[in-house]
């Protein structure tokens, strides 16, 4: 899966866009978007951001929001697109090689010509909702599902489920068990009970290292004590904790007091983990993120025990 950045800055009720009308065989030819790019080899969703901006808009950032995580598929390729928006930055701004730049009036943007997803989350960003996992499913130009927080929405705006689904309790779940594609591997690994637990709570979906920073996949990782190293021997360790501390934000934040997280996982397994000589052997442990939820509170369950919150 690809990993890229988008972004929106944003000054006086109008945010930066980018038409592209200059690039032959354009995917997005004609289309208005944010400005960002692909990731480079070795870089963080940060450093692919502020890279990209400068590049494409001559301007350098000085404060920004990860805003949510946008997973794109079509036929048999997909995407993971990191979310951001900037309200800080200093420069001036240049010609861009990819499309014209213009600031626009956000009341403005429904109306242009874009892809229809992101009519989607350029809503859940003029709503500041919090930090989401959404994934648009594209046939050619056409959408064909929209699925936001493991919930699916009609239309791109109500989800199909019960009414009082906003009453339903908190679930903190590891996205990988909603078949989302962010484990090391680049695969998903879904929960058997998916529908009953969707039923009985509202799942907020979270990915530890992709938060942290990690792309998909990644080179595999295991905990040694207070560390986490490749099977290179590459020290991980601050990228787990910056993914653990942003997932007890995003807990606090929809007031999570569980945690369905995967198991053996150096960042969400919780009990026993992979004892750090990626020999397949197991000790007693938790993953950084398990780890520091449990600290701060919340119960954790491994997948192996979902049918213990039912």
């Amino acid at each position: 899966m690809m990993n890229t950045t988008l972004c929106y800055l944003e000054h006086d009720g109008q945010y930066l866009m980018l038409h592209r009308v200059k690039k032959q065989n354009d995917l997005n030819h004609d289309k208005w978007i944010g400005v960002g790019g692909k990731f480079e080899p070795l870089e963080s969703p940060e450093d692919c951001l502020l890279r990209e901006v400068r590049e494409e808009t001559g301007l350098t950032l000085t404060r920004w929001r990860y805003r949510g995580i946008v997973t794109f598929v079509s036929g048999d390729q997909g995407e993971y697109m990191h979310l951001f928006t900037a309200d800080g930055f200093t420069g001036q701004l240049k010609e861009c090689d990819e499309g014209n730049l213009e600031w626009l009036d956000k009341k403005r943007l429904l109306e242009l010509p874009m892809w229809e997803g992101d009519r989607i989350f350029l809503r859940l960003l003029d709503e500041d909702a919090p930090f989401f996992s959404l994934k648009l499913v594209y046939d050619g130009d056409v959408l064909k599902e929209a699925v936001l927080n493991g919930i699916q929405l009609n239309g791109g705006q109500a989800p199909a489920c019960p009414a009082d689904a906003g009453e339903k309790e908190p679930l903190l779940i590891s996205a990988c068990l909603l078949g989302t594609t962010c484990r090391y591997d680049g695969q998903s690994k879904t929960v058997p009970g998916l529908e009953r637990l969707q039923a009985r709570y509202h799942l907020i979906p979270v990915c530890p290292e992709q938060l942290g920073g990690l792309p998909t996949p990644r080179p595999p990782a295991e905990r040694i004590g207070e560390q986490v190293r490749t099977r290179e021997g590459r020290d991980v360790t601050a990228a787990y904790q910056r993914g653990a501390e942003e997932v007890l934000r995003l807990a606090r934040r929809f007031g999570c007091k569980k945690a369905l997280l995967k198991e053996r996982s150096p960042s969400c397994g919780h009990g026993k983990i992979y004892d750090g000589s990626f020999s397949g052997i197991l000790v007693p442990g938790s993953g950084v993120a398990a780890q520091w939820l449990a600290a701060h509170g919340l119960e954790i369950f491994g997948e192996s025990q979902w049918e213990a919150l039912l």
